[in-house]
């Protein structure tokens, strides 16, 4: 992806989604697809634009296709999203805004899944399971 790192996973407030105004403001399955668009934004990997690597905008009808919906819930949804401030659509790409929040931590972990120090073999997993040096 030409630099850009797809997410292996979205940070979702258990509070938020359950108890906060997206549980009012969008139909049960408007929030469904709202999840799938933070989805399928962590998957393109550009920071919380759903477009192609070149940065240009996957066509409604891909993206309700690529998410098995009728393009009319993904339409109502988006348009539902954009008066709520929970996404833009500049140039007909869609974007998360406020983005960083849904990856706070994704980014703060990110030094855990890169791969072991070349030293790594001299370490093994201890009685607690934390790696102790052998």
């Amino acid at each position: 992806m030409r630099g850009r790192t797809r997410r292996a996973w979205i940070k979702l407030f258990i509070t938020g989604w359950l108890h906060g105004s997206i549980r009012w403001q969008l139909e049960a399955d408007e929030r469904g697809v709202w999840a799938d668009l933070l989805a399928l934004a962590g998957e393109c990997g550009r920071d919380g634009e759903i477009a192609d690597n070149d940065g240009r905008p996957f066509p409604r009808q891909y993206i309700a296709n690529q998410l098995n919906i009728p393009q009319e819930l993904l339409d109502r949804t988006i348009g539902k999203c954009r008066h709520e401030g929970r996404i833009d659509d500049r140039d007909d790409v869609i974007i998360i805004t406020n983005w960083s929040v849904y990856q706070s931590e994704y980014d703060r972990v990110k030094k855990y899944r890169e791969k072991p120090p070349e030293d790594a073999d001299k370490f093994t997993k201890g009685k607690y399971g934390h790696m102790v040096q052998r």
